[in-house]
């Protein structure tokens, strides 16, 4: 059963995915309740977002809630949580791209608490150091019978930082928005950065029909130098006995490619009746130095958004990782994603397998983006 908000005497409740460490966070709380004399309850909850969604839309569910900020903007067009109003002090701790993925409308909607970013993963056994640009790659050294380089080229997800290299971009922002009429997809730079994921595939660096599987599997079996991917995958490696190292993605023709970032932020529920106790108990014990540490005690959040703490890490991993989404792109909150995800699939399948040039796809897709999708994509 869904409990509602709690009252000012019951305490707040607070509700985070599974993977992040309910019993750390329960001590960050039980903390707060011994000096505060408020009790707050921690639950992890799966699926997160739908649970939260109903809950929410019928006046439920938790005070504060740990969501990825890409589903901010629904919810809060959704009214199911409220703007924030995070004090300078608060705020100049955190990475800034960060704190631009919770921005919009005008208003901030979460306190990012974790940072994550697309980035080269290195096996240091094939490639004791990462090439700096994608033209460098077809002479890089490497043992027959090994791939320079893999990702899942055809998930625009993995491809878009070679597309945004030169300037390409998904929607432009207008006014703290995403303005789904405007787009940069079929930039010159954009077409710029497909064009070399298609030399690669020419060249035959890129096997056709890869996978995401296929390139992970080739990573852990140690049979290629170098993968785009996330740190998710680090878990893995560490356990198929991969010395790897993390870098920033080639740049193309000068141009550094950045990443997608995404940010697990805190948010409030419209629904809370306590809004101002969970603003305090976020700011001043969850979300502080020693609130932080205590609940990253084992790892569960990777690299935290506050740069006063992040500073103390000492995996290198985790350093290479914050310097990477330091220059990233903030993955966009507009509802209108899911539009752009198919048509950007559909135009790198076209120009992979060469059913269109660069130019010709990527303005196929630029329509399909900002003119909806036609009857079959829909269908």
């Amino acid at each position: 059963m869904l409990a509602g908000p709690a009252g000012a005497d019951a305490g707040l409740t607070i509700w985070i995915g599974s993977d992040r460490d309910a019993g750390a966070l329960a001590q960050v709380a039980d903390a707060y309740a011994q000096t505060h004399g408020v009790p707050v309850t921690v639950t992890a909850v799966d699926p997160l977002m739908q649970r939260f969604t109903v809950a929410a839309g019928l006046g439920e569910g938790p005070d504060i809630i740990l969501i990825g900020h890409d589903l901010l903007g629904g919810l809060a067009a959704d009214g199911l949580i409220a703007p924030i109003n995070p004090p300078a002090i608060w705020t100049t701790g955190i990475l800034p791209s960060a704190m631009e993925a919770v921005e919009f409308d005008g208003s901030v909607w979460g306190y990012p608490v974790t940072v994550d970013a697309l980035h080269l993963i290195y096996n240091r056994a094939l490639i004791p150091t990462p090439p700096a640009a994608f033209e460098e790659i077809p002479d890089l050294p490497l043992p027959q019978g090994n791939r320079r380089i893999l990702w899942d080229y055809l998930n625009p997800y993995f491809t878009m930082p070679l597309l945004m290299a030169q300037g390409g971009y998904a929607f432009e922002k207008v006014d703290g928005r995403y303005d789904p009429s405007r787009t940069g997809i079929n930039s010159d730079g954009a077409v710029a950065g497909a064009t070399v994921l298609l030399s690669l595939i020419t060249d035959q660096f890129l096997p056709a029909d890869l996978t995401y599987q296929i390139m992970d599997d080739a990573m852990n079996a140690g049979r290629v130098g170098m993968v785009i991917n996330g740190s998710w995958a680090w878990d893995n490696l560490t356990i198929s006995g991969i010395d790897f190292g993390v870098a920033p993605i080639p740049g193309i023709g000068g141009h550094p490619s950045p990443s997608f970032i995404t940010v697990q932020a805190l948010a409030i529920s419209s629904a809370s009746a306590n809004r101002e106790l969970a603003t305090n108990f976020i700011e001043n014990a969850l979300t502080s130095d020693t609130g932080l540490a205590q609940w990253n005690a084992h790892g569960a959040l990777g690299a935290l958004a506050d740069i006063s703490v992040a500073g103390s890490l000492t995996d290198p991993h985790l350093v290479a990782l914050l310097d990477i989404a330091a220059t990233g792109v903030p993955l966009p909150n507009s509802p209108e994603m899911p539009v752009f995800w198919a048509a950007m699939r559909r135009a790198l399948t076209e120009i992979s397998t060469g059913v269109a040039s660069p130019t010709d796809a990527l303005n196929a897709a630029a329509l399909r983006i900002t003119q909806g999708p036609d009857p079959v994509d829909a269908g």
